[in-house]
């Protein structure tokens, strides 16, 4: 089958995934429909050539988007129910991965437009730190010969490169007047591991995994037990976006389990201190954060051996 035949198709395949959700899963709430609307999209990528890295790995991200709203769909638990009620709203909100609501009103709608607009001013803010990354990679890449020099470089280049296309896909698609969630709250501002992962990084998949996972174990009641669960979700969401991009395990299997289980542990730790002896205390801001960077420095390289794996084929050299 050729590349442009297999697009086709995992193109028809999300469609058909869509129709399915809306006019099936909805009605009859049963566990034996809600299974090809959590596998059919999870199986999708591997119809995407492999060298096509980043065709794969967007639509990688968009069927664990609609895998998930299948879920919430399922669940009942849709934060704005108003998106459901039209096909065109309804794939808004299952192609849009943050969370969006309608408009109350006209003045509403034109507010959103304008904060759309602001997301795509700050997208190109952003584009000269991307280019200084880049230019850097290309004068001396010497720098991924040293996994934390490497990671540290990857740090900022993600958080760049990732917040500036996040913000154009959501600026644009806020143009509609259908206000859509931050995906991302300045992350290198972080002061703590519980505030880069609650506050900070990744609010799409922050939100989808506090209201099905985190909550539904018992949340703050059960805070232990919670974050264990969230953490070994994302670790699994990760492994399987590796492999889906990859077509096969590649050569760090486990490493984003790894990473997301020490962060998860640190996580823990932090609860436990902050309802003990850390009750009553608080470190300044400047040292924080740099206490925060340098831990995520050390842990990164877990994190972004297999990530280099994947896009090593597609980065300019």
């Amino acid at each position: 089958m050729g590349p442009l035949a297999s697009a086709c198709i995992a193109v028809l395949l999300v469609a058909a995934v869509s129709a399915w959700d809306l006019r099936v899963l909805r009605p009859a709430p049963s566990v034996a429909r809600l299974l090809p609307a959590l596998l059919v999209p999870l199986a999708i990528p591997l119809l995407v050539p492999v060298s096509w890295v980043y065709a794969r790995a967007l639509t990688t991200v968009l069927c664990v988007v609609m895998a998930g709203k299948a879920y919430e769909l399922w669940r009942g638990r849709v934060p704005d129910p108003r998106l459901l009620e039209h096909p065109s709203s309804f794939c808004f909100w299952l192609l849009v991965p943050p969370k969006a609501r309608l408009p109350a009103d006209p003045a509403e709608a034109q507010r959103v437009r304008a904060e759309g607009r602001h997301r795509l001013l700050r997208a190109l803010a952003k584009t000269p730190g991307v280019a200084v990354l880049t230019l850097v990679h290309l004068r001396w890449p010497v720098l991924h010969h040293d996994p934390w020099v490497e990671a540290f470089w990857g740090l900022w280049i993600t958080y760049l490169g990732v917040s500036a296309f996040v913000d154009v896909v959501t600026g644009l698609a806020m143009q509609t007047g259908i206000h859509v969630a931050e995906g991302f709250d300045a992350p290198p501002l972080a002061r703590s591991p519980r505030d880069f992962w609650g506050r900070r990084w990744n609010l799409v998949v922050h939100d989808l995994v506090f209201r099905h996972v985190f909550l539904p174990l018992g949340g703050l009641r059960r805070p232990l037990r919670s974050t264990v669960g969230v953490f070994v979700i994302s670790g699994l969401i990760h492994e399987y976006f590796v492999l889906a991009c990859l077509g096969h395990p590649g050569r760090y299997p486990g490493f984003m389990m790894l990473f997301f289980g020490l962060h998860g542990l640190a996580v823990m730790v932090q609860l436990a201190w902050d309802r003990g002896p850390g009750r009553r205390s608080r470190m300044a801001r400047p040292l924080a954060i740099v206490l925060h960077l340098a831990w995520f420095t050390l842990t990164a390289p877990l994190f972004f051996a297999p990530i280099g794996e994947i896009f090593a084929r597609a980065w300019p050299s």
